[in-house]
């Protein structure tokens, strides 16, 4: 039964890479080959599980199964006390008493003990696989977006820096072939008059 935890565990949820087995089949009506354990005490999800868990560990003969079987057959019968005691007198007939049927009642407790181990032990693994794992990778995550976060912080403020210097240069090769341009042209303008002068002036 090795598997146990993780059979009925993957029915509800995804525990592994593995395809999840197929749905449980649903509790029974109850009648004389109903469940020992009343399947409207509990999550009906479940119950056609502990249906053949407890079908399959079945002790041969009459005993705990067959009587809990036979209680809730008999539940037309009102009064209690009457209602258990009509069920053992019906198996006392092939065999059952009072020692076999409380001892069989605790070694169908021990195959639940050991069930609810297995099981316990799937959802841990499962809970490590599924839970903590993606919380650990989220957590990665997030730190990774901090990092990110003030790397472009850092970028963003060398951006700043960076189109400060662009406009410094900018305006300053503005300043710079302004003052070219205008000190050129006054130059060619003084060359040009010159060379009128020295035309009118100078005689050769």
């Amino acid at each position: 039964m090795a598997n146990i935890g993780k059979k009925i565990l993957s029915a509800f949820v995804d525990v592994g890479e593995e395809k999840a087995p197929a749905p449980l089949p649903a509790a029974p009506v109850p009648t004389a080959a109903a469940t020992p354990v009343n399947p409207a005490a509990g999550d009906q999800r479940f119950a056609g599980y502990f249906d053949k868990l407890f079908s399959d560990t079945n002790i041969p003969g009459p005993d705990y199964y067959e009587f809990a079987r036979m209680i809730v057959a008999m539940q037309a019968i009102a009064d209690e006390r009457a209602r258990y005691a009509a069920a053992f007198a019906g198996l006392q007939v092939q065999g059952l008493d009072k020692e076999k049927l409380l001892s069989t009642a605790n070694e169908y407790l021990r195959v639940l003990t050991t069930d609810a181990d297995q099981f316990q032990k799937t959802v841990d693994t499962a809970m490590q696989e599924k839970v903590r794992r993606r919380s650990t990778e989220a957590e990665e995550k997030s730190r990774r977006i901090e990092a990110l976060s003030k790397e472009i912080g850092e970028l963003q403020q060398q951006i700043g820096a960076l189109q400060k210097e662009v406009a410094e240069a900018k305006e300053k090769l503005d300043v710079s072939s302004s003052g070219y341009t205008a000190e050129s042209e006054r130059r060619k303008q003084q060359i040009l008059a010159d060379i009128e002068k020295i035309k009118q002036f100078i005689n050769s």
